[in-house]
């Protein structure tokens, strides 16, 4: 029995680009689409990895290269998972996840490794700034020069909870344990309880208290009390505890070749790997001889050695394991994480120049940016579900009160917080979940081994987490592999 090969097309059935008055179009144009395999049933793989995004893409490459027979399954039409770059109106966009920086240092090695550049963001140092306050009804035009120092000094207060900026708390900010004892007591605030903490020193300066809201609130996409305080002073830390490191390790420089670019790489760069896309899985069935299983939507069986799940923490619910997972797993499994909101582009009728906007909850837009050189293209985020990104008047409505006079020429996104196969965007925290579900995460059930930019160490959340997930578990599969095959000699 063999799985049919896909048509080739460019063309994936995630994202969406709306024109205003002439409709919305489903699908977007994306060299992540790539043709499946031909894989025979019957075949016994030495790793079945589940998910083609860059933990998946980094395990398969990594094991090919031990001579292991791998098999990807993937859900999409696509490689890449919560990111994708889609070419339109002449124009690169990523779709998902965008920005690196040379002190990520595995998605930097793999950027040298492949040839490949970047490009700045212009919008996120722009000078000339808007903030829309007092609930949304009052517009403030300022420049990020005046702003800066202040929000530097909020920054640096809203992290210093230990009186060095946080590096008692987290010191190594790749090992969240490094201090244990403090971290424990630190978990369980949110980023609403610090800011409450520090309110007194906005008591003259309400606009900034505002202003920190927004900014923190882009970072976690959630609600302040539901967010982690914890993941904030990773951020910071690995933002060297400064501000405007932060700013641009987070979100300045991108690839300039595209995200898809980079995965198609790392695809091609695999051995004796079969892909096969479209292929959701419903159960995955550890056997009584210790393989592995997998259950396909459409009903085909495949057998391995050993199954790699990279798919996204809050997503894994979805998923039937037979016999079941332990009970702590379980539990950790069901509390999920953060979903986050939305993140969209649109594409302006008229140039602004260098730009950038902030506005604290509830307004449905809390942080938005131009990304070109001349200011055509607006980079926009939004937290939760409180702006529908494929409703053209919503969007229009929500970016005028920060804009009053741009005219969109269209929008073009991907919900990521409603698609079935990662149930929100990046990785946040809620309080009390680095300790209490961190470690069950990361923790494997031989044959079964768990891999997610999720639940990385460091850039939890970014592309250079997925790939330090993805190479970290590849050493415990080859144990294991190495120590059975010695075992049954």
């Amino acid at each position: 029995m063999e799985t049919r090969l896909n048509k080739l097309t460019s063309r994936t059935q995630d994202g969406f680009v709306h024109h205003g008055n002439n409709g919305l179009e489903n699908g977007l144009i994306t060299s992540a689409v790539t043709p499946s395999s031909l894989v025979t049933v019957n075949t016994n793989f030495d790793v079945i990895i589940i998910g083609a995004g860059f933990t998946g893409l980094m395990a398969a490459r990594e094991l090919s290269r031990r001579n292991r027979k791998v098999l990807i399954i993937e859900a999409r039409d696509r490689i890449g998972g919560r990111t994708f770059t889609s070419e339109f109106d002449n124009q690169k966009y990523e779709m998902g996840g965008t920005w690196v920086h040379w002190s990520q240092p595995h998605v930097w090695t793999e950027i040298t490794r492949y040839g490949l550049s970047i490009v700045e963001t212009q919008g996120v140092t722009a000078d000339r700034l808007s903030l829309l306050l007092d609930n949304g009804s009052r517009l403030k035009i300022t420049s990020m020069t005046n702003l800066l120092p202040q929000l530097c000094e909020s920054m640096n207060n809203y992290s210093n909870i230990d009186g060095v900026q946080g590096r008692t708390v987290m010191p190594l900010p790749h090992e969240p344990f490094g201090a244990n004892e403090v971290i424990q007591t630190y978990d369980k605030m949110s980023m609403q309880d610090r800011l409450d903490q520090i309110s007194t020193i906005f008591n003259n300066n309400k606009d900034m208290y505002e202003i920190m809201d927004a900014y923190l609130s882009m970072n976690s996409q959630c609600k302040l009390s539901e967010s982690g305080f914890i993941d904030h002073l990773r951020w910071w830390a690995l933002g060297d505890y400064e501000t405007c490191r932060l700013f641009d390790k987070t979100s300045r420089y991108k690839i300039t070749e595209g995200i898809s670019t980079l995965a198609k790489a790392m695809l091609n760069d695999c051995h004796n790997v079969q892909l096969l896309l479209s292929t959701p899985i419903i159960s995955i069935n550890r056997t009584n001889d210790n393989n592995v299983t997998i259950c396909t939507q459409n009903g085909q069986l495949f057998t391995g050695r050993t199954t790699i799940i990279t798919i996204p923490l809050n997503t894994l619910h979805n998923i039937e394991f037979l016999p079941p997972l332990k009970l702590e797993k379980q539990r950790v499994i069901n509390e999920q994480q953060c979903r986050g909101g939305s993140k969209f582009a649109v594409k302006l009728e008229e140039p602004i120049g260098n730009w950038c906007g902030y506005a604290p909850y509830p307004n449905p837009i809390t942080m938005a940016f131009t990304d070109d050189k001349e200011g055509t293209i607006i980079i926009g985020f939004g937290m939760e579900d409180l702006l529908d990104i494929r409703d053209f008047d919503a969007v229009k409505l929500a970016l005028n009160k920060l804009l009053p006079d741009i005219k969109i020429k269209y929008i073009i996104g991907h919900d990521w917080r409603s698609d079935p196969y990662t149930g929100g965007t990046w990785g946040w925290y809620r309080p009390g979940q680095i300790t209490s579900n961190l470690l069950t995460l990361q923790e494997h059930e031989p044959p079964l081994f768990f891999a997610s930019s999720d639940t990385a160490n460091g850039w939890r959340g970014f592309i250079d987490g997925a790939l330090e997930s993805g190479l970290t578990v590849v050493r415990h599969v080859e144990q294991y592999l190495n120590k059975e095959s010695t075992i049954n000699i």
